[in-house]
């Protein structure tokens, strides 16, 4: 017979097992993993350098990743087209992007980033001004946010997958003019003076190939936001997130160090 104290110890310990066994644990949630897409070779937005991904939206990513505490991969595509399909088929959740480009089914957080934008032609070219450009074919980079642009100033797009064929295009009179953001048109003359000025004994091919810009007031800056698909959620979130980033001067700071300028002011 079992004894009343040891009987007592004996339900105690059973009390306590089953007590041990229906206690919860608590549990870490883990980190929400967000895919964004990026466009490959697009400096200064994302590069490859010493093996490893850099750029302003890399880095943008990774301080958005602190501020919302998600988990950032990305996904490198070729074209703008490209990272809108993807998005749409939820290959990625979000990508930096000109809303304008796209149509009413996709969402976007307020622009943040506003690069302005170069439309050029050659120095033998007939159409010097936006007016003589009228309804001509103009070519932008696949690349590229300046689509939407192009069709209000009523003229005709034709991507290229970069800037040298886009230079052949213009020579062979495929089209008229060509426009790229401010960087790139300056990184372009920087890699290869002669577009920018010829020596006095230049040969006559090399003189009609030097760059003119066009100015007028209506060839102005992209809008550049985070771009999601049919996710309110995302899309308010990563709004709140940026509001964060912009407020700490963070966004200032990224544009200084990649473009040397205050690109976050329209």
């Amino acid at each position: 017979m079992i004894r009343p104290k040891k009987l007592y110890l004996l339900l105690l310990s059973t009390f306590l097992g089953l007590l041990c066994l229906n206690f919860k644990q608590p549990t870490v949630a883990a980190k929400t993993v967000l895919n964004m897409g990026i466009i490959q070779n697009d400096r200064p937005y994302s590069f490859i350098q010493k093996n490893k991904q850099q750029g302003f939206s890399i880095e943008l990513a990774h301080k958005l990743a602190t501020t919302t505490k998600d988990k950032i991969k990305f996904k490198a595509y070729s074209s703008q087209k490209e990272l809108q399909t993807a998005l749409k088929s939820g290959e990625i959740d979000f990508f930096i992007g000109d809303k304008a480009d796209l149509s009413q089914s996709y969402q976007s957080t307020p622009a943040f980033l506003y690069p302005k934008n170069v439309l050029f032609t050659r120095h033998d070219a007939k159409a010097k001004n936006l007016e003589k450009l009228m309804k001509k074919k103009v070519g932008l980079l696949q690349t590229g946010t300046q689509s939407a642009l192009l069709h209000e100033l009523s003229l005709q797009p034709v991507s290229y997958s970069d800037q040298n064929k886009l230079l052949d295009a213009l020579a062979k009179g495929e089209i008229a003019a060509g426009i790229l953001s401010d960087y790139t048109y300056h990184e372009l003359l920087k890699n290869d003076p002669s577009l920018a000025k010829t020596s006095p004994n230049a040969d006559k091919e090399t003189k009609k190939a030097v760059l003119q810009r066009i100015s007028d007031p209506n060839i102005t800056a992209s809008s550049l936001s985070f771009i999601t698909y049919k996710r309110p959620k995302l899309n308010t979130a990563l709004s709140t997130a940026l509001k964060e980033l912009s407020e700490d001067n963070t966004l200032a700071d990224l544009s200084q160090k990649y473009f040397s300028k205050d690109l976050t002011l329209n």
